[in-house]
C-alpha cells in the first residue's frame, strides 16, 4: 500500500462537510436568541476538527469513526422530525434535540473547547425517545436537567 502523503490528507479533509447541519437548513434567524453565542464555539470547533483531522492518517480515521456517530444521530433525528405534525417539529423539545447534536459534534471533534452541556449519542436517543412519548412536546418537558440554554 502506497504511503499517503500530506497533500492527499489535505484533498480528503477538503472534502468533509462543514456545515453547522440542521434538517430544515440554517439561518441566523433560525438560531434564535438563546443559541446565537454558541455559533463561535461552533465555528472554532469545526476549525480544530480540520486541523486535527489533517495530522495523521490515524487522527481521519478518528474522525471518521465520529461522523459515523453523528451519522447515525442525525438520522435518528431526521426520523423524529419526519414522524412528527409541522407545528411539533418546531417545538422547543424537538429543536433542542438538533442542539444537542450540534453539541455533540464539538465533544467528538473538539473536546478541548468544550460543550454547553453534557452530551452523548445515548442522552440524545433518550431526548429523541422522549419526544414521541405522547403529550410530551404539549408538556414542554425538559430533557437536560438543571442544564439551561
Amino acid at each position: 500500500m502506497a504511503k499517503r502523503t500530506e497533500a492527499d490528507r489535505s484533498v480528503e479533509v477538503e472534502m468533509m462537510p462543514l456545515e453547522i447541519s440542521s434538517p430544515a437548513g440554517f439561518s441566523v434567524a433560525d438560531t434564535g436568541l438563546a443559541h446565537l453565542p454558541h455559533l463561535r464555539r461552533y465555528l472554532r470547533a469545526m476549525l480544530q476538527r480540520l486541523e486535527k483531522a489533517a495530522s495523521s492518517p490515524a487522527a481521519l480515521a478518528r474522525d471518521a469513526a465520529n461522523q459515523e456517530v453523528v451519522d447515525r444521530v442525525e438520522i435518528a433525528y431526521a426520523d423524529l422530525l419526519d414522524s412528527l405534525p409541522a407545528v411539533e417539529r418546531r417545538s422547543s423539545p424537538v429543536r433542542d434535540v438538533g442542539w444537542m447534536v450540534e453539541e455533540l459534534r464539538v465533544s467528538l471533534f473538539a473536546n478541548g473547547i468544550g460543550t454547553a452541556y453534557p452530551v452523548s449519542e445515548k442522552r440524545i436517543r433518550a431526548a429523541i425517545a422522549a419526544s414521541l412519548a405522547p403529550g410530551v412536546i404539549a408538556e414542554s418537558w425538559f430533557i437536560l436537567g438543571t442544564y439551561a440554554f
